[in-house]
């Protein structure tokens, strides 16, 4: 495998929590889970492109744990927006995720084309960015491995497929706790619950089933990392609610230092994600249900969780400085080009997040608090009216 196809290690991490809307409230706990999955990623590629030394060459499943972590806090919004109001405003949702992680992608990609327009040519360089903005680039780089120097963003359009399908889907099981007919059918479309934790195993069995279906072909090994199907296992592990915090935590460090863990072979795709997955998920639970915990203020660290809060910036940027001094330089960045592109990585990243990431966020989140508002004074009138007042659903029918 390329080098730039080992850069090609991460994801979309980054599922910031809508803090406004969240069930759980803040979680620094979360954030710190963010911040140790990024600096796996940080990490191993700043062996490839530096003058890190390779101490974690499993570093990649940090993108695991970004992924479990997704599913479970997109499953845990979802399901807390259902109870308060009865409903999914899938609507909403969308303008949510769209806040969030299209500005800092929209900034990233007219630098990449700037530093990368004298080696690509004008049609291959919209070649790359046409996948990323559609978010085909998993499949772009699973099947073809054509990505180039953005294969990274592989984990971002896995990511947005699980969004494209497991909101309406959920939504659609949670609708029918109103289903009144009987039989087998009507028993199980009210409870929506089991049906989601079947549809969530499902997608485990499948995925892990693919990729040893695919284990010692070298010409399906990309394939088995970076598409779709084969990883999108690690949110529905997100998904499952699931108290072993300190084992799921060293479980996970051990497979960041295992060798046998690097990107390219089959112990990763076999064993590796899976492993990650299900550590990933004790890990999250652990810190959820004990926030006052010891293994919970650990992960409360304020550096590890800021880390965590500007993860996906980490995640956008991490690579292109070092790319472009492998371009411009011609050679390996020694130790002090190490430190200046970190330093260089680090001021983009809080730069995009405080002026550009976090001014979205909150326009998205006040235009959101609008319509609610708006709505809420709507219904008040229409109900008053009629001399009644507006019941809100608590979502537990049937």
């Amino acid at each position: 495998m390329s080098a730039l196809r080992h850069l090609s290690l991460r994801s979309d991490p980054h599922e910031q929590t809508d803090r406004s809307t969240s069930a759980l409230g803040h979680r620094p706990a979360l954030d710190g889970i963010r911040g140790l999955a990024i600096l796996g990623v940080l990490m191993l590629h700043s062996a490839i492109w530096g003058a890190m030394p390779s101490v974690l060459p499993g570093g990649s499943l940090g993108v695991t744990v970004f992924f479990v972590l997704s599913g479970y806090l997109i499953t845990t919004l979802l399901l807390g927006e259902h109870d308060r109001t009865g409903r999914i405003d899938l609507r909403s949702f969308y303008l949510r995720r769209s806040a969030r992680l299209l500005p800092g992608l929209l900034v990233l990609l007219p630098v990449y084309v700037l530093v990368f327009a004298r080696q690509q040519s004008a049609w291959r360089l919209v070649l790359l960015v046409g996948p990323v903005l559609l978010y085909l680039s998993s499949f772009v780089q699973a099947i073809w491995g054509a990505m180039g120097p953005l294969a990274w963003t592989w984990s971002l359009s896995v990511e947005e497929h699980f969004y494209a399908c497991w909101p309406p889907a959920l939504r659609w099981l949670l609708n029918g706790r109103k289903d009144r007919r009987s039989g087998v059918r009507g028993w199980l479309r009210r409870r929506p619950l089991l049906l989601a934790t079947a549809v969530a195993v499902l997608i485990v069995a499948v995925a892990t089933g693919l990729r040893f279906y695919l284990a010692g072909s070298f010409r399906w090994d990309e394939f088995a990392y970076y598409s779709t199907p084969t990883r999108i296992d690690a949110l529905a592990v997100g998904c499952l609610p699931s108290v072993a915090g300190w084992a799921a935590l060293a479980v996970i460090g051990w497979c960041y230092a295992n060798s046998a863990f690097a990107i390219g072979g089959d112990p990763l795709n076999l064993y590796g994600l899976p492993l990650v997955e299900i550590a990933a998920a004790v890990l999250i639970l652990s810190v959820v249900n004990r926030p006052q915990g010891l293994l919970a203020r650990a992960l409360s660290f304020r550096p590890l969780v800021h880390l965590g809060v500007v993860s996906y910036g980490l995640y956008l940027w991490n690579l292109l400085p070092g790319q472009t001094w492998t371009m411009v330089v011609g050679r390996h960045a020694g130790v002090g080009g190490t430190v200046a592109l970190f330093a260089v990585i680090f001021v983009a990243v809080e730069l995009s997040h405080r002026y550009i990431e976090r001014p979205v966020m909150h326009w998205a989140r006040a235009r959101l608090a609008g319509r609610e508002s708006r709505g809420l004074v709507a219904s008040r009138r229409r109900y008053g009216m009629l001399g009644l007042r507006p019941v809100v659903g608590s979502g537990r029918e049937g």
